[in-house]
């Protein structure tokens, strides 16, 4: 009979190189790895479709990789803390090795219990570091050095699966084998799982990101020059470690072939915001509440009484201004978009319709593929103007359709109702005339609607209530002690 002593469990690093975590338990002998699709995560409001297929990419590849080694991945379904524990009970567990995540505060409530569990039952429980996230700092002095530091490391070796065994005791399920998480992929815009992550990464180092500084702010563009692997990092398809690494390389080979042709400022705008993502991931580990209280909560007076109505028009697509009704058409139907009109859709929810991120985020948590807590909710605050330490950013989705858009392409093709527009009144479709609405068969209020808003009076009016709050002593108060937490220490550098 098989003795299992160790147990790997993976969660959110889902991949084999530079996987610190697996590799040391991978040294046991008697050792087990795990899978579980956590039923109180997928049931979650947060979790959708396009998270579960992205996720069961990672997982055929893992799973065959393990099966190649002559070893095998177990995977479960039901709630976490019961599949451990009767893993431990039936095996008699020593240790369990994993990275320790920061995500939401259900996962946390997870781990926590996890670690009650592991008391209870004196099983070793080893995390290790992911990424640049530190846990128990309390504020950001020395984190830039920290982050710099953990990057420089060299990769962790490739680690040997052969001693991952088969809990043949227990009964695992395969991959969409449980009804529950079976599903016809009726979306599939994007592959997930570590060899398509790489194969992404060095398609970008190589061919498509020789334009990124430049054209990642239109959604014209942006879909084929932005490095499109924030979902392969979310999953761990892909450490940090892992793409600074190429990405240096890359930027070293260009330098000495002096082939640069714009080539070295975007992979180093690239670099930045690498250390961006786990920047604001730190916050979150720093202070799980930000998932649903303002940074500065002098600002919980305001957007006290959200408009439904606004926001049920804002989530269908169809607020009257076509740069976001297209911008949250193709987000909803690709899983992606590109930071700047995601900016744009938050700052118009939350200033011009007066909605509180945290209804905005949890509606569009289940629609980003990428969604990683620590960015998604820390942007939605700062992008409402509630963190007291970020400028306020009031965007016009006019003008974002002139600067980004500016034949219509990217407007015409995700709202057909459109198509027929002449160019000159695709920002301002209502101020056509009647005539014009009948021969281009585009019926304001009927075709397409009319802005539910007017921008510029709503966008005063919110300036005036956000500045209000910010002059109050109280807010700058808080604000000085949300900047001594969270502030960046000093300019981002390459590493």
């Amino acid at each position: 009979m098989i003795s299992i002593k160790n147990l790997y469990w993976f969660k959110y690093d889902l991949r084999i190189t530079d996987n610190i975590a697996l590799y040391n338990c991978s040294k046991k002998k008697n050792s087990a790895a795990i899978y579980i699709y956590d039923s109180n995560i997928i049931n979650d409001k947060n979790f959708g479709n396009l998270h579960l297929d992205f996720i069961n990419d990672s997982l055929f590849y893992l799973s065959d990789v393990f099966k190649k080694n002559g070893a095998h991945l177990n995977i479960f379904y039901g709630d976490s803390i019961k599949v451990l524990k009767k893993i431990i009970d039936e095996y008699n567990v020593h240790s369990i090795y994993s990275h320790y995540e920061v995500r939401d505060l259900k996962t946390r409530e997870i781990n926590k219990n996890v670690k009650l569990l592991c008391s209870s039952t004196r099983v070793e429980w080893h995390q290790f570091q992911r990424n640049g996230v530190v846990e128990g700092l309390k504020n950001r002095d020395g984190w830039a050095h920290l982050w710099n530091k953990q990057m420089n490391l060299p990769l962790v070796p490739i680690p040997s699966l052969s001693n991952f065994k088969k809990l043949k005791r227990l009964e695992s399920i395969t991959i969409n084998e449980n009804p529950q998480i079976a599903h016809i992929r009726y979306l599939k815009k994007f592959e997930g799982g570590e060899a398509a992550g790489k194969l992404q990464l060095k398609k970008f180092l190589n061919e498509t990101g020789q334009t990124y500084s430049k054209d990642i702010s239109s959604p014209l563009t942006a879909p084929t020059s932005c490095s499109r692997i924030s979902s392969y990092i979310t999953y761990g398809n892909l450490s940090i470690r892992y793409i600074v690494k190429e990405t240096q390389k890359r930027q070293k080979f260009l330098r000495e072939e002096k082939s640069r042709n714009g080539w070295l400022g975007s992979l180093s705008a690239f670099s930045s915001r690498l250390r961006w993502h786990c920047h604001f991931i730190q916050k979150l580990e720093m202070q799980p509440s930000l998932e649903n209280t303002n940074m500065v909560r002098s600002f919980d007076q305001i957007r006290t009484n959200p408009n439904m109505e606004f926001f049920k028009c804002w989530s269908k697509g169809e607020v009257g201004f076509p740069m976001v009704d297209a911008c949250m058409r193709f987000l909803k139907n690709n899983g992606w978009i590109n930071f700047r009109m995601r900016a744009m859709l938050v700052s118009f929810a939350s200033y011009n319709l007066w909605l509180d991120w945290r209804l905005t985020s949890k509606f569009l948590s289940k629609y980003f593929i990428d969604y990683e807590p620590g960015i998604h909710y820390n942007q939605f605050q700062m992008q409402s103007g509630v963190t007291g330490i970020n400028a306020i950013r009031v965007y016009n989705p006019v003008k974002q359709q002139a600067d980004h858009d500016p034949d219509g392409l990217f407007v015409k093709k995700w709202i057909p109702e459109l198509k027929n527009v002449p160019n000159d009144y695709l920002q301002y479709p209502h101020l056509m005339s009647d005539s014009l609405q009948k021969k281009t068969g585009c019926i304001i209020g009927k075709s397409y609607p009319e802005p539910i808003v007017d921008l510029k009076l709503s966008s005063l009016a919110a300036r005036k209530k956000i500045f209000s709050i910010k002059s109050l002593d109280i807010t700058k108060k808080q604000s000085s002690i949300a900047y001594e937490t969270h502030g960046s220490r000093r300019k981002i550098r390459r590493v």
